[in-house]
């Protein structure tokens, strides 16, 4: 079952309709493993979202918004469709009793639920690989909060009895509660694992060989989990978490199960005053290394550079610091039209060398001691015309319309997304993606809250970090997105983290108003103050034009 034809031989053989493949692994992780990734291998597909779904003679794959141009390009076997079809093809299978196979350790049970399937065939893609694993503990000075206060938080807010427990099937959520990362992991840093809460006991349960002793947490093999969720009168799950695998375990086993929404997920988006320090500290490693490259981009022959190179170089300066604990997502360097391609990555398509007069998009995110980043600039390689220009400063106005934005205790992520499209709606404009996304700490780079897009009645809290990211994409043609981390301070009002300078020969002064002017002049001013003396002469020079005031 490795590839499309086998697939294909297999539906025949066994008479069943189609089959259903996501890009997840056990663990409903956004970040897999190539390994695990069993959509890429049957797809080409790269993304960090999509669905196949395979008939014997015909397949589709589905994506949102940001990957339709990408799956058109690496994806040409398959018929391309938006993600918000996938409901209405699903639904033809219940109403004509058409059979569906599945990995069911790679769908959540909501998924399940919301697309209604039924009459279902499983079958097992992955299979486990055992390694010794190094945990980190995270200590006060990093994390802010001892373990024993978060469990107290988790165990109140569901109220455990005797004989009760919380199945908790995140890692990224496990992560935060036991204070535990997995430092050597690529892009993400928590423990592929599940775990149970008890009301004076936490389990964490992995198919690795934990080589660490932490105080408060009882590592377990995987292989021991069904005996000890059988224990239990009742046991509580996050229906977004938990995979059909498991529930599919709870009914055999009679378990009363009871789905709820995992308050971690709020706890962990709400930053402590140690972790908001530390992330202002992990911003200023990230500026410096920025300038760094920046300098040295616009300080060398062009034709001699192509977009991995660039990926490399950022690595490169970065890696100078001691804090470093790698990139939070694999660097997005795309010039000219492969930056129209929202998730573009150079080492999925021919190399691409940098042109004068060109732009390039440049998105780059990093672990540190003290958290984690994802900034995107737009870099001006020489002479812009006056519309690409024109967009680029109505992506800065929308970006200001954020930043400066009034936000009360009702406000939600919609509101804030709409306020963000508002000026370039004005001129029949628009982009195919959320304006923002909440940042874990030293986690997962994409954190479900806050999210700021058209579909979050979430509202926002102070102490919650998320992305201000609009942009413009002109297939074929050019790309422009315009990205800082901000959070919520305790006056409910944003305050920006990322420390890089905008691009000032892209800005049309003449279309900004006093207020836009202030924003960026004060933003300019603050990331020179922090960032200079970090610097060597040439670097720091170059940096105060960057920095230069519009008036």
């Amino acid at each position: 079952m490795t590839s499309l034809a086998n697939i294909k031989k297999f539906l025949k053989r066994h008479k069943i309709d189609a089959c259903l493949i996501s890009k997840n692994n056990q663990f409903l992780n956004e970040i897999t493993s190539q390994s695990e990734n069993f959509l890429l291998k049957v797809t080409k597909f790269t993304g960090s979202l999509g669905y196949a779904l395979i008939y014997q003679k015909k397949q589709f794959l589905y994506v949102d918004g940001r990957y339709h141009q990408q799956a058109k390009i690496q994806s040409k076997k398959f018929i391309i469709k938006d993600i918000f079809e996938l409901k209405k093809d699903l639904s033809k299978f219940s109403k004509n009793k058409k059979k569906l196979l599945i990995d069911p350790s790679t769908f959540s049970y909501n998924f399940l639920e919301t697309h209604k399937l039924v009459n279902l065939f499983f079958f097992t893609l992955l299979k486990n690989k055992k390694r010794n694993e190094t945990i980190s503990n995270l200590s006060k000075n990093f994390c802010g909060d001892e373990i024993q206060k978060k469990i107290k938080k988790v165990n109140l807010k569901i109220n455990l009895k005797k004989n009760e427990s919380f199945f908790i099937t995140s890692p990224e959520n496990i992560g935060w509660l036991g204070n535990i990362r997995t430092l050597k992991n690529k892009y993400n840093k928590n423990l592929n694992c599940v775990a149970i809460l008890e009301k004076n006991k936490f389990y964490i349960f992995t198919d690795h060989k934990i080589t660490s002793k932490i105080k408060h947490i009882i590592f377990k093999d995987k292989n021991d989990l069904e005996f000890y969720l059988s224990k239990y009168k009742k046991v509580y799950a996050d229906k977004n978490y938990t995979n059909l695998y498991y529930v599919n375990k709870f009914i055999k086993k009679k378990i009363n199960i009871r789905f709820i929404e995992d308050p971690i997920d709020y706890y962990k988006s709400i930053k402590n005053s140690t972790e908001i320090s530390n992330i202002k500290i992990a911003h200023i490693f990230d500026g410096i290394a920025y300038i760094k490259f920046l300098f040295w981009l616009k300080n060398n022959n062009l034709k001699k550079i192509c977009e991995i190179d660039c990926q490399n170089k950022i690595e490169f300066f970065k890696r100078q610091n001691k804090f470093y604990l790698g990139p939070s997502f694999e660097t997005i360097a795309a010039t000219e039209k492969n930056a129209s391609i929202i998730h573009y990555n150079p080492k999925d398509y021919k190399i691409t060398y940098l042109k004068k007069n060109h732009l390039l998009l440049f998105d780059s995110g990093s672990h540190y001691m003290f958290g984690t980043t994802d900034m995107t600039r737009t870099i001006s390689l020489g002479q812009q015309s006056f519309f690409r220009k024109k967009i680029y400063t109505l992506v800065l106005k929308s970006h200001i319309a954020v930043s400066t934005a009034k936000v009360n205790s009702k406000t939600t992520g919609k509101v804030i997304d709409r306020l963000a499209r508002k000026k370039l709606f004005e001129l029949g404009y628009n982009y195919n993606h959320g304006t923002g996304h909440g940042v874990g700490y030293i986690s997962n780079v994409h954190e479900n809250y806050p999210s700021l897009s058209k579909f979050s009645d979430k509202k926002l809290y102070p102490n919650q970090v998320t992305s201000n990211e609009p942009g413009f994409y002109k297939k074929n043609d050019f790309g422009i997105r315009l990205e800082n981390l901000i959070y919520l301070n305790h006056y409910r009002k944003f305050e920006d983290l990322t420390l890089v300078p905008f691009e000032n020969s892209m800005i049309i002064k003449s279309m900004l108003n006093k207020k836009e002017k202030k924003w960026i002049n004060n933003y300019h001013d603050n990331l020179y103050e922090k960032i200079h003396k970090f610097l060597n002469d040439n670097e720091r020079k170059f940096l105060r034009y960057c920095c230069l005031k519009i008036d």
